[in-house]
């Protein structure tokens, strides 16, 4: 299987009657999905028809506590949806003596059967599931434990035996590299999506640059460098520069966004405007806070009024 080379010892660790293709296919399933969320919402399911068995419940790990993520459990007398809401409402410690902080120390999947007079608190969701006998195994990312799958065979067709036991953990490994492949995309993902927005604005920068008219005097940037060196400063004495001091500050295109914001002109409106994407506008008004050191639209807004009033103001305001 293409992309999981790191499940195959674990595979054929299978119990035969099992059958590793049937394994592998539902671990390719599982490595097709598309998000990470959809991943956990289907991950139970899955692992019931690949391990025969009846439910299958996933949590993760938060702060020493186990919260229920999602849950496989049919022909059951509950709702998934509620019984999901009772797993939630039941999010159980994992200290000791817990069998799951047993489960965590040594990293190792479990068969637990429940003696006579066991007390509850020692099993997870005891209270919701009411288990007679489950497996559990750890789910695990770089030697620390996320989360955790519980197990059982609720219709009672067939006990549970260490082998399951070791099918889970097998599962919880498998799982876990596909659910890190999922992250790794979503990331890689977000950071292209990143990258464009980078590279459109870089594109709209160096036209700005290209395509700004040329007049026969000094150049433009000894220009403002000029004014920067005799004036500093000059933008606080309200003698007529807060429009200079803007320019100076922001690039034409910032600055043009910034009028559009003054008057009260939404993201959508700018990028129609401008025939820009939203993600480009998005950009130009987060150099613009940043620049202005305001925290918001209204903050940068009254800050352009300040240094543009009784000026006569920018055209077209």
């Amino acid at each position: 299987m293409e992309g999981l080379p790191m499940t195959v010892g674990a595979i054929a660790a299978l119990e035969p009657s099992l059958g590793s293709d049937r394994f592998a296919e539902t671990l390719a399933r599982l490595d097709e999905l598309g998000p990470p969320s959809e991943l956990l919402e289907r991950a139970p399911a899955e692992a019931a028809a690949a391990l025969d068995l009846d439910r299958i419940v996933l949590s993760r790990v938060d702060n020493g506590r186990l919260t229920a993520q999602s849950l496989h459990a049919p022909a059951w007398q509950y709702s998934a949806e509620d019984a999901l809401i009772a797993l939630r409402a039941a999010s159980a410690s994992i200290d000791y003596p817990s069998v799951e902080g047993e489960v965590l120390r040594r990293r190792r999947p479990q068969l637990v059967r429940v003696a006579e007079g066991d007390p509850v608190e020692r099993r997870a969701y005891a209270d919701v599931m009411g288990w007679r006998e489950y497996v559990v195994a750890p789910i695990m990312l770089e030697g620390r434990v996320i989360g955790f799958f519980h197990g059982d065979r609720h219709a009672g067709n067939r006990a549970l035996d260490e082998q399951d036991a070791a099918n889970m953990g097998t599962f919880a490994l498998c799982f876990a590299i596909v659910y890190e492949r999922a992250i790794l995309r979503t990331r890689l993902r977000i950071q292209r999506q990143e990258m464009r927005q980078i590279a459109s604005w870089a594109a709209s920068r160096t036209s700005e640059l290209t395509d700004r008219a040329i007049a026969l005097g000094p150049d433009d940037f000894e220009a403002a460098g000029g004014s920067t060196a005799a004036g500093t400063g000059t933008a606080g004495r309200g003698d007529g520069t807060g429009e200079s001091a803007l320019q100076e500050l922001l690039t034409r295109r910032e600055l043009e966004v910034l009028r559009l914001m003054v008057q009260g002109r939404t993201n959508a409106d700018i990028a129609r405007e401008f025939v820009v994407s939203q993600g480009t506008v998005k950009f130009h008004v987060k150099n613009i806070l940043r620049k202005l050191h305001a925290a918001n639209r209204a903050e940068a807004t009254s800050r352009y009024l300040r240094l543009t009033l009784g000026q006569g103001g920018p055209a077209g305001s």
